[in-house]
């Protein structure tokens, strides 16, 4: 697996996701995000996938292989980019949201998910993400 980028929880920032994904890829990107600013963090985010794709197209890789975890609020977040990607010319491998807390809104559409795309994996918790990620 080429590169993971993270969508860490922001009321969780200390996230040991490096730890728990280390034996599953080399290379992670844990981005930093506030859904409290004017933008709800939808600014952050789209940089954070912009730099990861790019990170991807520099190892020679397809930037449509990144792979998106995002975990609470994050996962929130990432199951909105996952609806909207196509809109957005976002091309994504896989996404995952871990423990997503679905009554909250995401960014980038303002409103709570309705229903959980089809393409996005739900891992109930966090230890399992790394078990979740081998599967193909």
């Amino acid at each position: 697996m080429p590169l993971v980028l993270v969508w860490p929880d922001p009321g969780q920032p200390d996230s040991p996701m490096r730890s728990w994904l280390a034996d599953v890829t080399d290379g992670v990107i844990v981005a930093a995000w506030d859904p409290s600013g004017e933008d709800s963090g939808r600014t952050a985010l789209l940089t954070s996938v912009r730099d990861a794709r790019e990170a991807l197209t520099a190892r020679g890789v397809d930037p449509n292989e990144l792979v998106l975890v995002g975990v609470g609020l994050g996962g929130v977040a990432a199951a909105g980019l996952a609806r909207h990607a196509k809109r957005l010319g976002i091309g994504l491998a896989r996404v995952l949201a871990v423990a997503g807390t679905w009554d909250e809104p995401d960014p980038f559409s303002g409103a709570p998910l309705r229903e959980v795309p089809e393409r996005v994996e739900l891992v109930p918790e966090s230890y399992l993400l790394a078990t979740t990620l081998r599967r193909t």
